[in-house]
């Protein structure tokens, strides 16, 4: 079992920020209150892209956005249940 610290090193890892801190700036940014979390979602995936065609690929920062998205498919429940 993890402790809450290593938890926040995970998370620090893999998403670049703890859990609770982008569900926050998610949860208050106007493009979650006017299109949902379907759009942030597209939104990461989007800046992911992006930073895959630069010439000095910003590949730890495009896993990171991809993780993200994954975090809040499930955090918000848009993942099919079996």
């Amino acid at each position: 079992m993890r402790t809450a610290n290593d938890q926040s090193l995970w998370e620090i890892q893999a998403y670049g920020a703890k859990k609770s801190e982008i569900l926050e700036s998610v949860m208050d940014s106007i493009t979650f209150k006017l299109s949902g979390p379907g759009m942030v979602i597209a939104s990461y995936l989007s800046d992911a892209q992006e930073m895959m065609q630069y010439s000095t690929p910003r590949l730890n920062d495009s896993r990171q956005f991809i993780n993200i998205a994954k975090m809040l498919l499930t955090e918000f429940k848009m993942v099919p249940s079996k």
